[in-house]
């Protein structure tokens, strides 16, 4: 029962050192790269390019995402999308049919997920806005811990 006792109380332990760490050290921010792969015949493509685009590039959260465009010239199996090609065969290696408007979404130079379709870049979008705020917190708490510092500096 005492050696009970004495491994919850480390595992108590264990769990408060973990959140204070996580708390002073957070993880560093995700770097996002959104890589659009589309067609010229796509009618989808065509609305995203024309509506939902330009409104991303109006949004402050589309700083926190690099975004890459990849028109279709060609088949897409034939280096259709020449330097972004590369991209469209780790992205649909496995994947025996392909849906226009795509979006690779990289998170720190990994494919994190393919998105399709308008509603797939909705979910981009969300996802971005959500890393925003809360690089946007953390940068406010930086300055509201520095400003007492520098204030207590000038006295």
């Amino acid at each position: 029962m005492k050696n009970i006792l004495i491994l919850g109380g480390m595992s108590i332990i264990a769990l408060i050192v973990v959140s204070l760490q996580q708390m002073m050290f957070p993880p560093p921010p995700a770097e996002y790269k959104v890589v659009y792969l589309g067609s010229p015949n796509c009618g989808i493509c065509v609305h995203w390019k024309s509506n939902m685009l330009p409104a991303w590039k109006q949004d402050p959260a589309s700083s926190y995402a690099k975004l890459e465009i990849a028109q279709l010239r060609g088949s897409p199996f034939r280096g259709g999308y020449g330097k972004h090609d590369p991209v469209f065969r780790e992205a649909f290696k496995n994947k025996r049919r392909i849906m226009y408007p795509s979006f690779v979404l990289y998170s720190r130079g990994e494919i994190e997920r393919v998105y399709t379709g308008t509603k797939g870049w909705k979910q981009i979008e969300k996802r971005v806005r959500a890393e925003a705020r809360r690089m946007e917190k953390r940068a406010a708490k930086t300055a509201m811990q520095s400003a007492p510092n520098a204030a207590g500096g000038l006295a």
